[in-house]
């Protein structure tokens, strides 16, 4: 069972960041099917790395997005994206530590993470319009 399904409503209409945020799901939910499968912990590092490497690209990314349409959240938006990687690195850090266990909260993490993050502050930049040029 995966652990994150996508919605239509989960789109914003920027197709570059909606194919990146289903990457994003598509990583999360092959983390969860390695660890629920209980494969060696090898895989499920790399699984993580995985999902790491493509968090970073993707807010590099929403970050060029932003700076083109003049998007004037940018400065806050980029601080949530500072944060959230922290958090994703403190989780990777506890996993590289232990046994190879990852705990349902950081299963938890994940859903509410992507979730809110794109319904409510991604979904900021996805309505802004960049000014008009005269």
């Amino acid at each position: 069972m995966d652990l994150f399904t996508w919605k239509k409503d989960l789109d914003l209409g920027v197709s570059a960041m909606d194919r990146e945020h289903r990457e994003l799901v598509a990583a999360m939910n092959a983390i969860h099917a390695l660890h629920a499968e209980g494969a060696p912990k090898a895989k499920v590092d790399a699984a993580f790395v995985r999902l790491m490497t493509l968090t970073k690209q993707h807010f590099a990314d929403e970050e060029k997005h932003m700076v083109a349409i003049a998007f004037p959240g940018l400065k806050v938006h980029a601080r949530i994206h500072a944060d959230m990687l922290g958090k994703v690195a403190a989780h990777y850090q506890r996993f590289q530590k232990g046994d190879g266990y990852l705990p349902p909260e950081f299963f938890d993490f994940l859903v509410l993470w992507l979730g809110a993050h794109i319904q409510g502050i991604d979904r900021k930049y996805a309505e802004h319009r960049a000014p008009a040029k005269i």
